[in-house]
């Protein structure tokens, strides 16, 4: 029933390697909501949350691997589960960690009342993003962008300004979703 979030709780075991140090425990949990707010567009959210036990000395394999892009190639659907300026493998973690992602897609709520700008059938989208681990001071993102671009039916393309933070600025850029990527997978 999609007016309920989504649970997803998760158990990795690492065991029987030749090296005792890779036996670990790994518990995680997600939960997903989508609200709709009538005319005002959805608000999607993500939060996950994991914990490693046993683990001081596992491989950087086992390690949880958090989803960073460095390419400003995204997916045009939702970015709940990236962070989009995030470098690979930085925040890797054998410890803890706790994620969340909010997105809201106003779907030409704020769009549709600027003249000739409402012509386009853009949708302004808006983003926040937090990683915390024992390691690094929370790591956030905060997003800004227009979706459902493109001309006539083809809408595939999706731009967003992306801003990160931890301690401070870190970076800015420019990431261009598109929706055509989804048949790949």
């Amino acid at each position: 029933d999609t007016r309920f979030p989504r649970l997803y709780l998760k158990y990795e075991k690492g065991f029987a390697a030749s090296v005792k140090d890779y036996n670990f425990d790994h518990l995680s949990a997600k939960v997903n909501y989508d609200l709709a707010l009538g005319n005002k567009g959805e608000l999607g959210t993500s939060f996950r949350a994991g914990k490693f036990f046993n683990s001081e000395n596992i491989a950087f394999t086992d390690y949880k691997h958090l989803n960073g892009n460095q390419t400003h190639v995204g997916r045009s659907e939702r970015y709940l589960n990236v962070f989009n300026l995030l470098p690979y493998y930085s925040h890797s973690t054998n410890d803890q960690y706790f994620e969340v992602h909010a997105e809201h897609n106003f779907q030409g709520y704020l769009t549709n009342s600027i003249p000739l700008f409402n012509k386009l059938n853009y949708y302004l989208v808006a983003g926040y993003h937090m990683l915390a681990t024992p390691q690094h001071n929370p790591y956030m993102e905060f997003t800004v962008g227009l979706d459902n671009v493109g001309w006539g039916k083809a809408r595939f393309l999706r731009v967003d300004y992306v801003r990160s933070y931890e301690s401070g600025f870190v970076g800015d850029g420019v990431i261009f979703g598109l929706t055509f990527l989804d048949i790949l997978e």
